[in-house]
């Protein structure tokens, strides 16, 4: 498995030791051991700056930008080698091996997977051109409840701001400091409105994958910190069976 990704990783000794003994201490045949990554490069393509690289490699820009001090990406030349972090920046959470969320930002869809199975499926939103949502592969590392957000857009004139209120929130990557984007149910805006109304399948988000408040409500009682969300597009396919299978299960309700 080692050798099946273009990409630098290996596993911790220590951590194969503790699978090991937890596995014959259990009784079990088989010890589970997490692949990590190294950090790595990435090389400028023609028409590619700094959002486009991260939607290609699956890393917030945030990310990126914090281990390139010093680079306009405004100004990048072909071939120019761009630092990437360690993938397990965005994963510090032992993973939940028998659940995970796929969305699709393409066609708008997230799919739930439990032991392998479809658990549920059904559209959502994401994020604005201004403020989209990232591909990559994340995890659920908090449940909020209800949570808050604000932008420039909502501030007077005397810089006061008001905020809009998400209900089921949970986090899965940060943007900058202190600023989550995660999975909620309707946005109620400071006038009382939903955001767009409270449709769905729309880019129409700061950046979070927005359900139908009561699937946003299932989602959240079904999750647990640690779920992996893999979060696909064109510029980055799936990379696990069960991101290959939701996109074949999408394509087969389209095509129903």
């Amino acid at each position: 498995l080692l050798g099946q990704s273009d990409e630098p990783r290996y596993v911790d000794d220590d951590e194969v030791l503790d699978a090991l003994q937890n596995a014959l201490r259990n009784g079990d045949s088989n010890a589970v051991v997490r692949i990590r990554y190294l950090p790595t490069t990435y090389s400028v393509e023609s028409g590619v700056y700094g959002f486009g690289i991260s939607r290609r490699t699956g890393l917030p820009f945030g990310q990126i930008d914090n281990v390139n001090p010093g680079v306009d990406w405004n100004v990048l030349s072909i071939g120019q080698e761009i630092n990437l972090p360690s993938r397990d920046i965005v994963m510090p959470l032992p993973p939940v091996e028998h659940k995970r969320i796929v969305v699709d930002l393409d066609r708008l869809y997230l799919v739930g997977f439990e032991n392998g199975e479809v658990a549920f499926h059904w559209p959502v939103s994401s994020g604005r051109s201004d403020a989209p949502t990232y591909p990559g592969i994340y995890q659920i590392l908090s449940k909020d409840g209800t949570a808050y957000g604000s932008g420039f857009s909502l501030c007077g004139e005397g810089g006061a701001c008001a905020q809009w209120e998400m209900d089921y929130f949970m986090s899965i990557y940060e943007v900058g400091p202190g600023l989550m984007n995660g999975f909620h149910g309707a946005v109620r805006l400071p006038n009382g409105a939903f955001l767009d109304g409270g449709s769905q399948q729309v880019r129409s988000t700061f950046g979070c994958v927005m359900s139908d408040n009561s699937q946003a409500e299932q989602l959240y009682e079904w999750a647990e910190e640690g779920i992996v969300v893999e979060i696909v597009s064109q510029e980055f396919p799936p990379e696990s069976d069960l991101g290959r299978a939701a996109i074949q299960f999408i394509d087969s309700l389209q095509q129903a």
